[in-house]
């Protein structure tokens, strides 16, 4: 029977994680699970909970939204330990990725079974370095993700995004900026947003790379520029549906390696967190080892299922 240690972030989902647990651990207590739990108190305490314990334990699940599954894996990344997660958060873009259940009971039927395949990790590196497992972006969405924690704590998931997104909308000034992938493509650009990611969705279901699988060996690059006010904010509503791609500014690109220089500094982030408040030069790679991801029937049969790679990507 594999151990299980559930790291908890109770003030997921403007608290209710916390309110919910108890009824989730009773479940997790009636299937007699080997397990343990460790409660989050601060943002990155997941991380340090992670590095401190994994090592002891079998499988390491996040329970609460993507910043969660977000501080966990940097935390457990190099361990050898499989990571699951239960989709209990506001967005849940990663569980969506990876065909998770909403529903607590089957999230807890994944890793029970315990199906693991490994994932690649990319890693995005500013003034300080983060390991991503969804999408990493700078420039106004990366000022969304800074503002989402203090505004319209009222409002949940992709709701809460749009309404900020086009609050901040009003004030964002384009940013210069020049973006290299692989050494071999070059972009200048009056910047506005740059996503990489091994998902395909942010922000609750924004669909920003729309198409792209995590199972696939390099980034999905979108870069968004040279847009004036107005077509901005229709932009905002063409990312949530994925019907961007052949819009004026927009370019979507496909590497290993990407680097982005601009001309002011800028935040980064990576699955919600704000890592990097000051940037001018950003790195994404690919991190040299895999993770172990803990993953339902679903998406083993979506990938043995997967069109080949020359009719899949973008």
């Amino acid at each position: 029977m594999p151990s299980y240690l559930f790291i908890v972030n109770p003030h997921a989902r403007n608290k209710e994680v916390g309110k919910k647990w108890s009824k989730v651990e009773k479940e997790i207590k009636n299937r007699k699970m080997d397990y343990s739990v460790e409660f989050t108190t601060q943002p990155k305490h997941a991380i340090e909970i992670a590095k401190d314990q994994a090592k002891n334990f079998d499988c390491v699940i996040a329970a609460g939204g993507d910043g969660t599954s977000h501080e966990v894996a940097n935390g457990i990344y190099g361990i050898d330990v499989s990571f699951g997660t239960l989709a209990l958060g506001n967005g849940n873009d990663y569980a969506n990725l990876l065909k998770y259940s909403h529903d607590y009971k089957k999230c807890l039927d994944i890793v029970e079974n315990c199906q693991t395949i490994e994932l690649n990790v990319g890693i995005a590196k500013a003034d300080v370095e983060r390991y991503f497992i969804n999408i990493s972006e700078l420039g106004f969405s990366s000022t969304i993700a800074r503002a989402i924690y203090e505004e319209a704590k009222w409002l949940r998931g992709w709701a809460k995004y749009y309404y900020v997104a086009m609050k901040k909308l009003v004030y964002y000034k384009l940013v210069p900026a020049k973006i290299q992938v692989d050494d071999t493509i070059e972009i200048s650009t009056n910047l506005l947003a740059c996503g990489v990611g091994l998902g395909c969705t942010f922000g609750g279901g924004f669909k920003v790379l729309p198409g792209n699988k995590p199972y696939y060996d390099d980034f999905a690059v979108c870069v968004i520029g040279d847009i004036p006010k107005l077509k901005q904010f229709a932009m905002v509503n063409h990312v949530k549906r994925g019907t961007h791609i052949d819009k004026k500014g927009v370019h979507f690109l496909r590497g290993k390696n990407v680097k982005v220089d601009i001309e002011c500094q800028l935040p980064v982030e990576a699955e919600g967190e704000v890592f990097s408040e000051k940037a001018t030069e950003i790195t994404f790679s690919m991190a040299p080892k895999k993770m172990k991801v803990i993953v339902p029937e679903d998406f083993v049969a979506m990938m043995e299922n997967k069109e080949s790679s020359s009719n899949s990507k973008f």
